[in-house]
């Protein structure tokens, strides 16, 4: 320990008194490690880190997919629920839930507000096998229909709505307009899926929800607990026995579902709960540990000059009677030292890095709210800084033991590294530009790739329009008409609004995260042998609806208030939708119909409740702007609201005159808003009120964020392999001094002794560059899944990316 005590003094000496040195490579490693340290932290908490439930890894979920229907991810129905606790031994427990949001409060409750909401069935909580704070959770006695309701609460809302007095306990919530029970607290941290979530209420099926005609409506997510010693492969085999037993059953049905690719799949409910981010944190994962790598190779190169300018220095002690190893020790200490002193910035720099979460838009990825610098992270970055400290000490090291000791006493202060370390740091600055190329060629495909995304039409027009939730609960609202009617007075208010020029509200507005689909037929279209039924999305609207969003009208036209409830059943679709029925025909007048149940896709129903095709619209990017959805596939159908009402709307507002309109900022009317709602219902609080640009705004974050990293990678990469050439170039030159002093008196131009030493870099960079292509071909297929309607070997941006780092080198070389 006194001879590690040593060797660290005199190390801290050493660097102190070569601070250029010092802030250089400590500068580097911090820029690199904090990078490493900030991904990480991101990684591990979303990827790498159990569920925090007892035996998390026993824990899977499961859903209905219809590809062929275009439903590539459904989700579950009641009557599936029940099969499979019945007919399966695999699972410990089984539970639906889904998230959900209600209105608390109100009538002598203090204020209403919305909260977010987890209807689940009794079997949840013994599922995760959650312990509450205070009182008890579910029993299946609390999921009897008519039974009197009861909530459990989050600790956080416990402590905001009831002060956290014990007492909460047995106290009434009015949740929905409905007194509701409080049976239990959970404890403070308590989390699964959605950590917004402040109450979880008990789910009572009827009758009618577990028969057979409820089947392929799905409408909940699963997850189940695998027994000790069961795998997913067997709960697979017994899911699909159910399936093919159900097939059999309704053998009517049986073919509709095969040609619709009908199945059940049954994954790690974690390794499915991030799916897809999986893909995207990799790649950053990845990205920085390239760009760790040219850091270390940078201090490589630099403390491998260091060492051999002290080539005096180490040979008299070596004389004084100091071994090769005790060299080595020194040295390695000093490499520890630095790396250490870059690890600590390095783990101050992430964690500032990771304070921009929510600027980048992380905070929306699954289990966000776990991202921290913690034990786990600290011992990470720990381990990095002892990997760099022993892989940057290795090449000075190699530099002493080469060298032999005449050589360096005769060489003196400046030393002369030996032929095999000048190849090694030549072969480290080419790795450099080839991990640069590499980075760069990512950057610049995400780069192109973003800017394809900023080119497509979203089917609206974004600017100047307001949007804003509002959900009428079933205990004030509980007939169509009753919505209806409440939802015509609210926009008259609003319409009123001074500086709103046109309003109305849909069951789904773009990039609200709310999709619905539901199969349509249309009247007289012959499935050929083998088609599948098609689910397009499904979306309820309000006249004025489409006039606000600025959705173009292809063919006839768009909802009025004459489709009222009374009126003949209308239906808008979308050119897709249109052009699956009818090819280039005109849709309109034409008949569809959606099957309320299973037996009208047998058997259409009545006349009176087919739909007549008004208008046709152009397509809304309902989803992203980079896909259609897993509902939209096909298409997209609009019914008017008026004739079937959905309890949960978003109203959206254009402000002013519109895109052409300046200084009108619809953002500014959400007050008037509130108060128009409020004057109908004062018991209706709006909810997520955004603008339709901070909607399209958050709905680019998954593209935004990895392009806007990988760019930020890339310019350090560049900039460090850029002090890499020029550092190693500069050295060789000051080796070469005497014998370019020699050339230039036996008459060699200058452009000779500078065309040497281009030569020189434009080796590395060739070499470089090859070996970076020929990773980025290697790891195109990876690249393929982040990038939208650009190559993973763009030859436009290899080509951009090329001659930056030509560029770049070039000036390095000068």
């Amino acid at each position: 320990m006194d001879r590690l005590a040593q060797d660290i003094r005199f190390a801290l000496r050493l660097l102190a008194r070569d601070r250029g040195f010092t802030a250089t490579t400590v500068t580097t490693l911090a820029l690199c490690l904090a990078a490493n340290i900030a991904i990480f932290a991101l990684v591990d908490a979303v990827l790498l880190r159990p569920l925090p439930f007892p035996e998390p890894d026993r824990l899977v979920t499961m859903y209905n997919a219809y590809p062929g229907a275009g439903a590539m991810r459904g989700s579950n129905g009641v009557p599936d629920y029940y099969d499979r606790k019945r007919e399966t031994d695999v699972f410990e427990e089984i539970a639906l839930y889904r998230t959900s949001g209600v209105t608390i409060g109100g009538e002598g409750q203090g204020d209403a507000e919305r909260v977010p909401s987890m209807p689940v069935t009794p079997s949840f909580f013994r599922l995760v096998r959650a312990t509450p704070l205070r009182g008890q959770l579910f029993t299946e006695a609390d999921a009897e229909p008519g039974r009197n309701p009861t909530v459990v609460l989050s600790h956080g809302l416990w402590q905001r709505r009831f002060g956290g007095r014990e007492a909460a306990l047995g106290e009434t919530l009015r949740v929905n307009g409905v007194q509701h029970t409080v049976v239990g607290i959970l404890p403070d941290g308590f989390r699964f899926v959605d950590p917004d979530v402040q109450l979880w209420t008990p789910v009572a099926f009827t009758p009618e929800e577990r028969g057979d005609d409820r089947r392929h409506s799905n409408n909940w997510q699963l997850v189940a607990r695998l027994r000790p010693g069961a795998t997913i492969a067997q709960a697979q085999q017994q899911i699909d026995a159910i399936n093919a037993r159900n097939l059999e059953r309704f053998p009517e049905f049986r073919q509709i579902l095969i040609d619709a690719g009908f199945h059940t799949p049954v994954f790690n409910f974690l390794d499915e709960l991030t799916s897809a981010v999986r893909p995207t944190l990799v790649l950053l994962w990845g990205g920085v540990a390239v760009l760790l790598l040219i850091g270390c190779v940078n201090v490589a190169n630099l403390a491998s000059v260091r060492a051999t300018a002290r080539s005096r220095e180490l040979a008299t002690r070596m004389a004084l009677g100091a071994s090769t190893g005790r060299i080595a020790r020194q040295i390695v200490t000093e490499s520890l030292v630095v790396s250490l002193l870059g690890g600590v910035a390095g783990v101050l720099l992430g964690w500032a890095a990771l304070g921009t979460i929510a600027f980048l838009g992380i905070d929306e990825v699954p289990r966000a709210s776990e991202i921290a610098i913690d034990g786990r992270v600290i011992a990470y970055a720990l381990a990095l800084v002892i990997v760099v400290g022993i892989v940057v000490a290795v090449l000075p090291i190699a530099a002493v033991r080469r060298g032999s000791l005449a050589a360096h006493l005769r060489d003196g202060r400046s030393g002369t590294a030996s032929r095999g370390i000048r190849v090694a740091r030549r072969a480290l600055v080419t790795a450099q530009v080839a991990c640069a190329l590499l980075l760069l060629v990512g950057a610049g495909l995400l780069l192109a790739s973003f800017k394809r995304v900023l080119d497509v039409k979203p089917g609206f027009v974004s600017s100047g329009v307001l949007t804003a939730n509002v959900s009428l609960p079933a205990s004030r609202y509980p007939e169509n008409a009753d919505i209806a009617a409440a939802v015509g007075r609210m926009l008259e208010k609003v319409r009123a609004i001074p500086g709103v020029v046109s309003a109305g509200a849909t069951s789904t507005i773009p990039f609200g995260g709310a999709y619905s689909d539901s199969v349509i037929l249309a009247a007289g279209y012959q499935m050929a042998p083998g088609e599948s039924l098609i689910s397009p999305a499904y979306v309820r609207v309000t006249d004025g609806y489409f006039e606000t969003m600025g959705t173009k009208v292809v063919e006839g036209r768009v909802f009025s208030a004459q489709d009222a409830a009374d009126a003949p059943r209308a239906i808008v679709i979308d050119t897709r939708l249109a052009r699956k029925f009818w090819g280039g025909r005109s849709a309109i007048g034409r008949f569809m119909y959606f099957p309320d149940d299973a037996k009208d896709l047998l058997k259409p129903p009545p006349r009176d409740q087919w739909y007549t095709v008004i208008g046709v619209v152009e397509p809304v990017r309902l989803a992203s702007l980079t896909s259609d959805g897993e509902s939209g596939r096909f298409g997209t159908y609009y019914i008017p609201a008026a004739q079937n009402p959905a309890r949960t709307l978003t109203f959206a507002l254009r402000a002013g005159g519109g895109e052409g309109s300046p200084g009108v900022d619809p953002a500014a009317l959400a007050g008037a808003v509130r108060a128009a709602v409020r004057a109908i219902d004062p018991e209706l609080p709006l909810y997520a009120v955004r603008t339709m640009d901070e909607r399209v705004d958050r709905a680019l974050v998954d593209r935004r964020t990895p392009m806007l990293l990988a760019l930020g990678f890339a310019s350090v990469a560049l900039f460090l392999a850029a002090v890499g050439i020029y550092g190693t170039l500069a050295y060789q030159v000051a080796q070469r001094r005497r014998e370019i002093g020699v050339r230039l008196a036996l008459g060699a131009a200058t452009r000779t002794i500078f065309a040497m030493i281009l030569r020189e870099g434009a080796l590395v960079v060739a070499a470089g560059a090859l070996i970076g292509l020929a990773g980025a071909i290697a790891l195109r297929r990876v690249l393929e899944t982040q990038l939208f309607q650009v190559g993973a070997l763009d030859p436009l941006v290899i080509a951009s990316v090329a001659a930056v780092l030509v560029l770049v080198a070039l000036a390095a070389c000068l």
